[in-house]
């Protein structure tokens, strides 16, 4: 057998490639990896927990700029979904309508009584520029968590997860 320059060839086509010992290592680091990352992802969020965290950031938006403007504002839930109303000093007027999640049940309390929602929209909780603000929560409950909305003492909405 000849010798070449850059060493035996028998011996430098067995050194060529990979081994199955070493493919078998590669595989399984790159498993582990794989899993640490799909163990690390967060949980699908249900279509009400972002429904009732939209519905949070929106209202409490719509409250602040009726606060800053000296507008009364009010909220209308109805079976539909909830109304977000402004008065202009004369009229309430709808400033946008944000509908329930498919997937929840809806429950209305107004001062720790649970109340019916009604067929149609009206100012139901009104909230004066200066400050007052009612007591209630809206749960939306579903399969998951029951996602509750309701006012602090400083007028905010604030938005609570009970699972």
């Amino acid at each position: 057998m000849p010798i070449l320059a850059t060493g035996n060839r028998a011996t430098r086509d067995a050194e060529a490639g990979f081994s199955l010992v070493e493919l078998l290592a590669v595989l399984a680091i790159l498993s582990l990896m794989v899993g640490a990352v799909v163990m690390s992802l967060p949980e699908p969020r249900s279509q009400t927990d972002r429904v009732s965290e939209a519905m949070e950031a929106q209202i409490d938006r719509f409250l602040t700029d009726g606060a800053l403007s000296g507008e009364m504002r009010a909220l209308g839930p109805h079976i539909g979904g909830l109304v977000l109303l402004r008065h202009d000093g004369l009229i309430w007027s709808e400033a946008a309508e944000l509908a329930w999640p498919d997937d929840a049940r809806i429950v209305f309390e107004q001062v720790g009584d649970r109340t019916d929602l009604p067929e149609e929209p009206g100012p139901l909780l009104l909230f004066e520029p200066y400050g007052a603000v009612p007591d209630f929560t809206i749960t939306l409950q579903a399969r998951d968590a029951a996602y509750v909305l309701g006012a602090d003492v400083q007028g905010r909405i604030v938005r609570s997860v009970e699972r």
